[in-house]
């Protein structure tokens, strides 16, 4: 009865994660984490800058990244929020930590995000160069 009751906690506990939705990225390309970035380097308040149609997440959102804990060079689990239970990777982000782009590992949620919300044309367009070189589809997108 115990590992009855266990077994059933632990499917409970498997259907709160977020389950991956369909990808947005080509499976054949490269798919990389930036090293060196650090929790408090990721976590906090940011606006969105891209994100896909869709998407609960817009241009011009506000998005908190909280209940991180680091797994790996630029990747981190998420415990809470629209992505708790899976894993963000930090695709790229700039030298100032302001602007930053994630995804699952799947490729079924990406985002650019930034600090300030406006501004910093160019590294808007490093971050869509990086999504295009590890095979996001750039037509699934809206810009701001």
């Amino acid at each position: 009865m115990r590992g009855f009751l266990l077994l059933a906690l632990f499917g409970v506990l498997a259907g709160c994660a977020a389950a991956p939705g369909p990808s947005l990225r080509d499976a054949r390309a490269p798919l990389s984490s930036q090293v060196g970035v650090e929790l408090a380097q990721i976590a906090g308040e940011w606006r969105v800058r891209l994100a896909p149609r869709g998407s609960t997440l817009g241009p011009g959102d506000k998005m908190r990244l909280g209940g991180l804990r680091a797994i790996g060079p630029g990747r981190f689990a998420v415990g809470r929020g629209p992505w708790a239970g899976r894993e963000l990777w930090v695709l790229w982000m700039d030298s100032g930590a302001r602007t930053v782009l994630v995804a699952t590992r799947e490729g079924d949620r990406v985002l650019v995000l930034d600090r300030g919300g406006e501004g910093g044309a160019d590294r808007l367009a490093a971050a869509r160069e990086v999504m295009a070189w590890q095979g996001f589809d750039l037509g699934a997108t809206d810009w701001n």
